[in-house]
């Protein structure tokens, strides 16, 4: 898991990533674009409208995901004899209704960005080629590492915990509802701007992640509507 810093002006809202030591190009050079320019201001007025949504809870929610996970590796980081259950279920499940709270506030936000219910007719426009502008680059950012810290965590601390009977049928489910508003936010972004579900697969795939995209994808059902849509090449990787 690579360390996510968070500011005003660093990682959430750079117009390229690093990754693995190489600078990964959010767009093709040679992609056209094919819509007007009024289409194209709406477009990356809503991006960036949805970029500053997830900027503001990832600056929330990220020191959360942190404190789950260090609190479930000081768990394991005791002998077994001095490990509690209960003290580790008593750290943790609030920290987990806590990031729920924010990410449904969030999804609220990307649904109110899209005030007139066009998701269903934007999306097939949305499925053309063009070349990213900064704004759709900026929200791919902010959208990777949510995907990233929250997915990344949840997958994560499913795993550690699996072995633990009580923690697991106290925590497992909280886990599982953490995951809901997160795909939510997934599904209404790739409704409302479908090729940035392209960027941030491709960033999250310079980081051997991209798995987690597939799996919220799969969750919500976006992958058959995209499919429907003539999407379906947005989904795959290279």
């Amino acid at each position: 898991m690579a360390d996510i810093q968070l500011g005003d002006d660093r990682t959430e809202q750079r117009p390229e990533a690093q990754t693995s030591g190489r600078s990964f190009a959010y767009a093709d050079s040679e992609a056209t674009d094919n819509r007007d320019e009024q289409q194209i201001a709406a477009d990356n007025e809503l991006a960036e409208r949805l970029a500053r949504v997830i900027e503001d809870s990832n600056k929330r929610v990220v020191p959360l995901t942190k404190m789950i996970r260090q609190n479930i590796e000081n768990f394991f980081n005791q002998k077994e004899e001095d490990r509690n259950e209960d003290e580790l279920i008593k750290a943790v499940k609030p920290l987990l209704e806590q990031s729920e709270k924010i990410l449904y506030e969030a999804n609220g936000a990307v649904k109110g960005a899209d005030p007139d219910s066009r998701l269903s007719n934007r999306a097939q426009r949305h499925a053309d080629d063009h070349k990213a502008t900064p704004e759709e680059q900026r929200l791919a950012a902010a959208l990777k590492v949510m995907i990233e810290e929250v997915g990344g965590t949840i997958d994560w601390a499913k795993n550690k915990i699996n072995g633990l009977t009580k923690a697991k049928n106290e925590l497992g489910p909280l886990l599982d509802a953490l995951g809901q508003p997160l795909t939510q936010i997934v599904g209404g972004v790739g409704l409302l701007l479908a090729g940035v579900l392209n960027l941030v697969g491709k960033l999250l795939s310079g980081l051997g992640l991209d798995g987690l995209l597939t799996g919220l994808l799969g969750a919500t059902g976006l992958k058959g509507i995209a499919k429907s849509l003539g999407l379906g090449k947005f989904f795959n990787y290279s």
